[in-house]
């Protein structure tokens, strides 16, 4: 695959960039429906302050933020590299 100057991307970049962002979002709601459905969320967050709360789903996100990037990495590879067979 080619990146020509002049004629924009390729269709296997935009299929996998487009797969790759759909992946990871997959990823976010299946990460976040596992957390809510956890012993410990549902019995022992409940508790915490509301400060508390907030810095542990603010770490949450970051620590999935960078996985979800690294799942859009190699599901974006995958998809170029299948979409160019």
């Amino acid at each position: 695959m080619i990146i020509a100057l002049h004629g924009g991307l390729p269709v296997e970049m935009l299929y996998g960039l487009g797969g790759g962002f759909f992946v990871a979002v997959i990823y976010f709601i299946f990460a976040h429906y596992k957390m809510g459905r956890t012993e410990y969320y549902n019995e022992e967050f409940v508790y915490f302050p509301s400060i508390k709360k907030l810095g542990l789903y603010l770490v949450f996100l970051f620590v999935n933020s960078i996985i979800g990037y690294v799942v859009f990495l190699i599901s974006a590879f995958i998809i170029m590299g299948l979409t160019q067979i």
